[in-house]
C-alpha cells in the first residue's frame, strides 16, 4: 500500500484550534492514536509507519510535553569480546527478588554502576567497561547508527502535546510540530556521553545453567528525540 499524503501543516493547524480532545483510547497509545484518526488515518494502515509530506517519505510520532519514561530505541547485542553473555552474568550478576541469579542494569557513562561497569564512548566505538576488568563487550559506532536508521526514519514528523487527566479520562491538545531530519551520529555520541542514552542489560541464568538473554536495549528519554537529528523545522507553533 503507497503511503498516505498528508498536509500535515494544514491539518495539525485545524487540529490545535480544536483545544483539548479527549483520547481515543485508555492506554498510553492514546496520544498517537487520536491524532491518527483526527489526521483521517484508518487503523488497518497503522502497520505502515510512511507518510509523504512535501513529496518525501516520512514518519509521525507523537508525544507528550512532559514526558518522564524512557523508550526502547533499539535492541542489539555487543560484540562479546573477550566475554561472552554468560561470563557477564556470572562474573558481575547478582541474585534478583525473583531468586534468579542474572545481570538487570542500566549503563552509563556516568560512572561506574555497583557492579563496577560503565559505558565508554571512543571515534568508532561504544565499550561496555568494567572497573578492574577493561573492555569486556563493545559495539561499533557504524552498526549502532544502521540500527538507528533501520528503526528511526531519515525524516520525522514529531507532534507534541499538552495532556491533562481529567475525571471522564486523558486529554491532548496538539500544538507544537517539528520536521526533524538527518540522523546524525554526532547527536547519538552526545546523547550517550550526557547520560541521557542508556544502554540496559536483560539477562539472567536459566535452571540449565544456560544464559536468557531478553536483548540489551538503548534507551532515551522521549523528550531528547530530537538531538538525535541534525535538522529541526517548526511546523506548528
Amino acid at each position: 500500500m503507497a503511503p498516505m499524503e498528508i498536509e500535515f501543516k494544514k491539518k495539525l493547524k485545524e487540529i490545535e484550534k480544536k483545544g483539548f480532545v479527549k483520547s481515543l483510547r485508555k492506554s498510553d497509545t492514546g496520544i498517537g492514536y487520536t491524532l491518527e484518526l483526527m489526521l483521517g488515518v484508518d487503523e488497518n494502515n497503522l502497520q505502515d509507519p510512511d507518510f509523504v509530506y512535501e513529496g518525501g517519505a516520512i514518519e509521525l510520532k507523537t508525544q507528550r510535553k512532559h514526558a518522564t519514561s524512557n523508550i526502547t530505541l533499539f535492541t542489539k547485542e555487543p560484540h562479546w569480546e573477550p566475554c561472552k553473555d554468560i561470563d557477564l552474568i556470572n562474573q558481575y550478576g547478582y541474585t534478583d527478588a525473583n531468586g534468579r541469579f542474572g545481570l538487570k542494569v542500566t549503563l552509563t557513562t556516568r560512572g561506574f554502576n555497583p557492579q563496577g561497569l560503565k559505558v565508554e564512548v571512543t571515534d568508532d566505538r561504544l565499550n561496555i567497561v568494567h572497573t578492574n576488568d577493561g573492555v569486556v563487550c563493545f559495539y561499533k559506532i557504524d552498526e549502532l547508527m544502521e540500527k538507528l536508521r533501520q528503526k528511526l526514519s531519515y525524516r520525522l514528523l514529531i507532534v507534541l502535546a499538552d495532556s491533562e487527566l481529567r475525571k471522564d479520562g486523558e486529554y491532548f491538545h496538539y500544538d507544537k510540530a517539528y520536521l526533524l531530519s538527518g540522523l546524525s551520529e554526532q547527536g547519538f555520541k552526545d546523547l550517550v556521553n550526557e547520560g541521557k542514552l542508556v544502554v540496559e542489560f536483560r539477562m539472567h541464568l536459566k535452571a540449565s545453567g544456560s544464559a536468557r538473554n531478553h536483548g540489551t536495549g538503548f534507551r532515551l528519554n522521549e523528550r531528547y528525540l530530537m538531538k538525535l537529528y541534525q535538522n529541526k523545522e517548526l511546523i506548528m507553533d
